[in-house]
């Protein structure tokens, strides 16, 4: 499946990812969208890309901020990170779907 592959390209880097993930990601983004992914590929691309950052963002809500004198250690920004990711893929998918419904009208012959 393509959205799966684009989906696994995006999200290569991220740790602990696995297939199944990926997988489970598409398959509810179809169930949520509706849509069909050879036919609306991007919409179900972005939407499934916001479910996984969703997703990733809440196993990194755990995460802590830690100083030891010298040293500082400050994972919590993680979550805000993946949290601005799920947004921007969820509005991308909220234009996805307006593109398809779009509709347009010619212009009146007399000009008013």
């Amino acid at each position: 499946m393509a959205v799966e592959d684009r989906l696994r390209t995006r999200l290569s880097r991220v740790p602990g990812v696995t297939a199944d993930d990926i997988a489970a990601w598409t398959a509810e983004a179809v169930k949520e969208s509706g849509l069909n992914p050879e036919e609306h590929e991007n919409a179900v691309l972005f939407c499934a890309l916001g479910i996984a950052y969703e997703t990733i963002a809440s196993e990194a809500a755990r995460f802590f901020s830690f100083g030891d004198g010298e040293e500082t250690i400050d994972k919590t920004n993680i979550f805000a990170n993946y949290s601005q990711l799920a947004k921007d893929a969820k509005k991308d998918f909220r234009k996805q779907l307006r593109l398809l419904t779009s509709q347009s009208f010619a212009p009146r012959a007399d000009g008013r």
